[in-house]
């Protein structure tokens, strides 16, 4: 049984909240240290790093939440209350594009329903910051997390366009000006990570 961890371990990486699980993905398994404390967006980065499969593409199995065991994490699921525990086997499915996970939704109106996916965009971006500042010196890491931020530079560019695409009286106009404005500062910082993350540029800058 092969086991992996696609981030490597320090001493001063891992908060107490982390818990170590199991994740299986067709014939390998690898270890990920979970922390509970932290949003969904950042495991489901762990697991990309680890897999190569796109947060948004992964369906996760195996937590004892409200939905039990079959249930999958959602993209704003919360750890705190999935009984989450060292040595706990989580399953990883790769999802067909087209048939994503949606987060949690509270409200059918499109203006809810596309700022809880700029929420969980900007946990997304949260999530790479994070794992650069612990780990910003592994040039493998770098070229996933690379990668990963073209990936959601487009998906936030396909997402202002259905902001954009939102029309009505005055309350939606000032909360698609909000939503842009939440957006744009999401595109702002994913650039600065797309320059950041040029592994060319950190081995010019280290030699």
């Amino acid at each position: 049984e092969a086991e992996q961890n696609p981030i490597p371990a320090g001493p001063h990486h891992w908060p107490p909240a982390m818990q170590e699980v199991l994740l299986s993905f067709g014939p390998a398994t690898y270890r990920l240290h979970l922390d509970t404390e932290q949003p969904a967006a950042l495991f489901h980065t762990q697991v990309y790093l680890a897999t190569g499969v796109h947060p948004k593409r992964q369906k996760v199995i195996g937590f004892k939440g409200p939905g039990g065991p079959i249930a999958p994490l959602l993209p704003d699921g919360d750890l705190t209350k999935m009984g989450i525990h060292d040595g706990m086997k989580l399953s990883l499915t790769m999802l067909p594009v087209g048939q994503e996970i949606e987060p949690t939704q509270t409200s059918p109106h499109p203006v809810d329903r596309i700022g809880k996916k700029i929420m969980v965009m900007g946990q997304r971006v949260d999530a790479i910051e994070r794992i650069v500042s612990f780990h910003g010196e592994v040039v493998e890491v770098m070229q996933k997390l690379h990668k990963l931020a073209l990936y959601l530079a487009e998906d936030g560019m396909k997402l202002m366009l259905s902001v954009d695409e939102l029309n009505g009286d005055e309350n939606i106009r000032m909360a698609r000006k909000g939503l842009v404005k939440s957006m744009n500062h999401i595109l702002d910082r994913l650039e600065k990570l797309k320059t950041e993350l040029n592994v060319p540029s950190l081995q010019n800058e280290s030699s």
